[in-house]
């Protein structure tokens, strides 16, 4: 048992930098701002249309709600780990693509130091940057001559957070995460001309980000019969800091084979990007422990994101989420059997060409527990943008699995 735990514990250090290296898109809207944003959430909550702000559960992790974290068993420790596995598919009137792409979603841990708190640690991606645009463009004064243009974007932020929930009542639950975000966002542009001495122009420009921010949370239970309760929830976050660390390269190649090359690192400049203040509310309604029923509201105020990057124009995010659980009478209570299903709406971050970019998805999920594992699986679907307007269609189906490992480290036998 020890060697397991040891096992566990060294995954979820490495997992950080397996998380940094991963690109979970290839959408071009990630080109905006610091990428897209990934879905927050675990297992369970992402097969509930990401909802979690009102949920509890003994036996769960839900990071959206710190707050639920007061509600772990006091004997209990869960680890939780998630993966998944991508096919995205984008399109417009000219050409079209797609990608598999599996990968670890996140790790996280979970213990009860009493009855009235609980802490957590977990590490999971916080934006996803992944894009190829090809245009062909016309040389400024040359006339009718072209250079044909490649961008990509790679990088992504992780997120490591650590959270405490502590039960203020017997109905009232009160939590706060700390996280640290980092990773990079690289764009990388080759322009190849044909009526110049120089062959080919190659351009990489870095954004290294590091900082961090608050979320705190709050859930409230209310007893509506004895069978019934109604539990509601609040979060929000406090504006987050990023220094943002810059190196460019340039190099240019010549017909005649020489190759000039430029590097300049950014380190005089103290540049810092300001992640606006977050909120969001939620309501949970259960029914005998076998049905619940879930909605979220969330805002995110992304006009306030200051970055450097000028084509950046983002406007405020509501994301509305509702999601339901049903738990079957006998294979219920034997095997932790569960059904899920949810949906998802954006009123979209990016306005492009007179278009906002809205998104909209759906999902549906089992669970089930083997001894003391517990398999929360889920299918869901994301679709952003419009082929209208020479734009892209975004869709992504996404199929994940939740292992949790449940222990009891705190348990004090007796003989008789």
């Amino acid at each position: 048992m020890r060697l397991i735990r040891t096992i566990i514990l060294l995954i979820l250090i490495i997992g950080a930098q397996v998380l940094q290296a991963q690109n979970n898109t290839i959408s071009p809207y990630s080109r905006y701002g610091i990428g897209l944003y990934e879905q927050n959430g675990f297992g369970r909550g992402l097969a509930m249309g990401g909802t979690g702000i009102a949920l509890q559960a003994r036996g769960h992790v839900n990071n959206i709600n710190p707050a639920s974290y007061a509600l772990i068993d006091s004997a209990m420790v869960l680890f939780d780990v998630g993966l998944h596995l991508d096919y995205e598919y984008i399109s417009s009137y000219l050409d079209s693509g797609d990608k598999t792409n599996g990968n670890i979603s996140y790790f996280s841990l979970a213990i009860s130091g009493t009855k009235k708190w609980a802490f957590s640690f977990g590490i999971s991606p916080y934006t996803s940057t992944g894009y190829t645009i090809r245009t062909v463009e016309y040389l400024s004064g040359g006339g009718q001559s072209t250079y044909v243009s490649y961008v990509e974007g790679l990088g992504g932020l992780t997120r490591v957070y650590a959270g405490l929930g502590v039960q203020l009542g017997a109905r009232t639950a009160l939590g706060m995460n700390a996280s640290v975000l980092f990773g990079p966002k690289t764009e990388r542009q080759t322009m190849i001309m044909s009526s110049s001495d120089i062959f080919s122009v190659y351009i990489e420009n870095t954004d290294y980000y590091t900082g961090g921010k608050l979320d705190f949370g709050l859930q409230h239970k209310i007893p509506m019969s004895s069978q019934s309760n109604l539990t509601l929830g609040v979060i929000a976050s406090t504006p987050g800091i990023l220094r943002c660390d810059r190196t460019e390269k340039a190099i240019n190649t010549f017909i005649s084979g020489i190759i000039d090359t430029i590097y300049y690192d950014d380190d005089d400049h103290d540049r810092y990007t300001t992640l606006p203040m977050t909120c969001g509310v939620g309501v949970a309604y259960n029914i005998d422990g076998r049905m619940t029923f879930t909605a979220d509201f969330n805002y995110n105020p992304l006009s306030n994101l200051k970055v450097s990057d000028k084509r950046s124009k983002l406007m405020d995010n509501q994301t509305i989420n509702i999601g339901a659980e049903y738990v079957p009478e006998r294979l219920g209570r034997r095997y932790d059997l569960t059904f899920r299903a949810g949906a998802t709406y954006e009123t979209g971050t990016c306005h492009v060409d007179d278009y906002r970019l809205k998104a909209f998805g759906g999902s549906v999920g089992v669970g089930f527990r083997i001894r003391t594992i517990r398999f929360n699986t889920f299918c869901s679907y994301r679709q952003q943008g419009t082929k209208a307007n020479l734009l892209v269609l975004d869709q992504k189906i996404r199929v994940g699995l939740n292992l949790t490992y449940i222990d009891y480290w705190f348990q004090k036998r007796k003989f008789y």
